[in-house]
């Protein structure tokens, strides 16, 4: 990205007096904060500030708030309140999570791209407006990236790996060994959720790798008895790569992903930290795609393998209890399915949602967290809860206003102020948890252009 530039846009307003609409940067990461102020107001005046998308489908989403200036004549989203508008209150998100499209709604707007012939991303264009009196007074064009121009990317070319490596500049050529994290996708398939996750950590200076395990070529179509061995092997490949420090190896995924890190470490002494986004430490069922009407169906057969061996897993059990210890039934069939996630190698974070109805994180994470103390587990183990939030937990700030709804045959619960606070926290506290973890002193990539 571009060197940290101030952009200082003066506005003559009729009634003479002149107000500056303060920008840090046109260009930022899409998990940094706005960057915007007003200034030169008189005190106690008040200006509006409206925000505008496209997303990938072509539909319009947009948010507005009216501040009102201090004593100081100034106003920034991230200290002063919002007194109307789409959200009310101080909130440096507000205006991202917000947004309410103009058509039908989607849960995760946020508009994703490949630039041309290239694995990694284009920015989302954001439209804002600075609206004093009713009149727009200055509209600037904001640019929010996943990855950023610092990352570069290419395809990892080995058997039994289907695989892209993001980098930040200069780590694969100035002669250092640097920590990686392997990323995981969730059911959905295929590796772009695992790419978007591997460009995020390389836009926070994180050497990172994604890796598919199914739904791609040459690999299984159903969630269904799906190898968890090609992240072993990815850790083979990083480890004869001179720019890796094979002593600084994590693995980070989403839902079924987390699953598949946390079970992947368990049986891997070489992964040194694991970060789980609303995973559960017991593998539920396997799912069968394609078909009607929800493309999902979950069947009584396990979700994961290793080593050709079947992973016990959770059959269904309506109204399971999976925390009542006086449930003989649940507790037998969790004491069965639970992955030894005591023998992880390194500290393990959760990500885990209170309202998840699709993945039941929360609870799952109560479950972990009794599990390991029942082993007297001696990690600096981390689970980051939010009551309020669903299933679907963003590392991106981007629209929450639809992200519970996913139609009537899915349910992931979560309310648009949970999944703001959700996104806006958990990924901090993923990045804080990793350089810990990995003993990773690489600085972030500037958070602007």
């Amino acid at each position: 990205m571009r060197r940290f530039a101030l952009l200082s846009l003066l506005l003559a307003c009729a009634d003479s007096y002149a107000a500056t609409l303060n920008i840090i940067s046109a260009d930022s990461r899409a998990d940094a904060p706005l960057g915007v102020s007003v200034s030169g107001m008189r005190p106690t005046d008040v200006v509006e500030l409206r925000l505008a998308m496209r997303d990938s489908k072509g539909t319009n989403w947009r948010s507005n708030a009216v501040y009102r200036a201090g004593l100081e004549g100034r106003v920034d989203p991230s200290t002063t309140a919002a007194e109307a508008g789409s959200y009310t209150g101080v909130d440096q998100t507000g205006l991202f999570w917000s947004m309410k499209p103009d058509g039908p709604g989607r849960p995760s707007p946020f508009p994703i791209k490949r630039r041309d012939g290239d694995l990694r991303f284009e920015p989302a264009i954001f439209t804002l407006e600075m609206v004093i009196e009713g009149n727009v007074a200055q509209t600037v064009e904001l640019r929010r990236w996943i990855d950023g121009e610092e990352v570069s990317a290419f395809t990892v070319e080995s058997p039994g790996l289907v695989a892209n490596i993001y980098a930040p500049r200069g780590v694969l050529t100035d002669g250092r060994r640097h920590p990686v994290v392997i990323t995981l996708g969730g059911s959905e398939g295929g590796i772009e959720s695992a790419n978007m996750y591997a460009a995020w950590l390389a836009s926070h200076g994180f050497l990172a790798m994604s890796v598919a395990y199914y739904r791609m070529p040459g690999l299984p179509k159903d969630l269904v008895r799906v190898p968890i061995d090609p992240v072993s092997v990815a850790v083979d490949w990083l480890q004869e790569q001179r720019y890796v420090d094979a002593s600084g190896i994590g693995v980070l995924g989403g839902s079924w992903g987390g699953t598949i890190a946390m079970a992947a470490a368990s049986h891997d002494q070489r992964l040194r930290a694991v970060v789980s986004i609303v995973g559960s430490p017991a593998p539920f069922r396997g799912i069968r795609r394609d078909i009607a009407p929800a493309d999902f169906r979950a069947v009584d057969e396990p979700g994961l393998t290793l080593k050709s061996k079947d992973l016990p897993f959770l059959p269904y059990m309506e109204d399971s209890r999976w925390l009542d210890e006086e449930d003989a039934t649940a507790q037998l069939a969790l004491k069965s399915a639970m992955l030894p996630i005591e023998n992880i190698n390194g500290p393990l974070m959760l990500v885990a949602a209170g309202d998840d109805q699709l993945g039941l994180s929360g609870e799952m994470a109560a479950v972990a967290s009794r599990y390991l103390a029942d082993h007297h587990r001696e990690k600096s183990d981390e689970i980051v809860y939010f009551s309020d939030a669903g299933h679907l937990i963003s590392l991106f700030w981007q629209p929450t206003t639809y992200r519970h709804d996913l139609g009537p045959h899915l349910k992931v619960g979560g309310t648009p102020e949970g999944y703001a606070r959700a996104d806006r926290e958990g990924g901090a506290a993923v990045i804080r948890f990793l350089r810990a973890a990995l003993k990773s002193d690489r600085d972030s990539l500037p958070s602007s252009k």
